[in-house]
């Protein structure tokens, strides 16, 4: 980067943008003091005809990078507006949505897909840690596939906790750090196939032995309390009363 002019690494990657910006800013001068601007029609005209012989670079980046995934959000980039080298807008309106209001899941894919999309990424290792940070799980179950398809000559190294990621790697490509009983860190291969379960994940890969917190498998306890109550109780009306808590509960947890 230190090798070009542009002063930043986001300059460097959107200076097409940039570029492109300045081309419409010189043309519209350029018609004002042509004195176009005294006919609104043809200044129109002129513009428009500019801009189909000059396409705006923010269409590719759009098209082929951030909609694709923006969309999920019921977002879009915005290719005309240029107060920003990348304004995002919601995808059934022509509302802008200001950077400090996206979420902080949102802004992440932006500040990590433009990078791997702009860079020429053939024969390169690309490193990303906890890639499923503030997004929702459906988000999560394509992301690796997204981010493969930005950089499809590019090897992938990902740091996770998150049993969706990891499904998204075959079971050999996955290196399971744990503790062993002297409390010293190992590491071993997963055993879930790919795109396996998160729940199959999580208790073949991550060893968890519980998938529920206290108060799940307490209630879990009580569901196999009131099975046993139910064979042993004589009295039809009990029965029928501890049977029908027993539905209740297992449809509230999918016991």
């Amino acid at each position: 980067i230190s090798q070009h002019t542009s002063n930043t690494t986001w300059q460097y990657l959107l200076q097409d943008i940039e570029t492109y910006d300045q081309a419409v800013l010189k043309k519209g001068t350029e018609l004002i003091e042509k004195g176009v601007f005294t006919n609104p029609e043809r200044m129109q005209k002129e513009l428009i005809e500019w801009k189909n012989a000059h396409p705006n670079p923010r269409k590719d980046l759009a098209e082929k990078c951030l909609n694709p995934i923006l969309n999920k959000f019921n977002l879009e980039v915005d290719l005309e507006l240029s107060t920003s080298y990348i304004v995002i807008k919601h995808k059934n309106g022509d509302q802008d949505i200001p950077a400090h209001r996206l979420s902080t899941g949102t802004k992440q894919l932006i500040l990590s897909a433009v990078p791997i999309y702009k860079f020429d990424t053939t024969g390169t290792i690309i490193c990303i840690d906890e890639p499923e940070r503030s997004l929702f799980p459906d988000i999560q179950l394509e992301l690796m596939d997204y981010y493969q398809s930005l950089a499809p000559d590019a090897q992938f190294f990902v740091a996770t906790h998150s049993p969706i990621i990891a499904a998204s790697f075959e079971p050999e490509e996955r290196f399971i750090l744990y503790f062993d009983e002297q409390g010293n860190v190992k590491v071993r291969n997963g055993v879930a196939p790919l795109g396996d379960d998160p729940n199959d994940v999580l208790k073949k890969d991550f060893d968890m032995v519980n998938l529920m917190n206290k108060k799940g498998q307490e209630a879990y306890n009580e569901y196999l309390e009131l099975k046993s109550k139910i064979r042993q109780e004589t009295d039809q009306t009990q029965k029928e009363a501890l049977l029908k808590q027993q539905i209740e509960l297992g449809e509230q947890y999918n016991f």
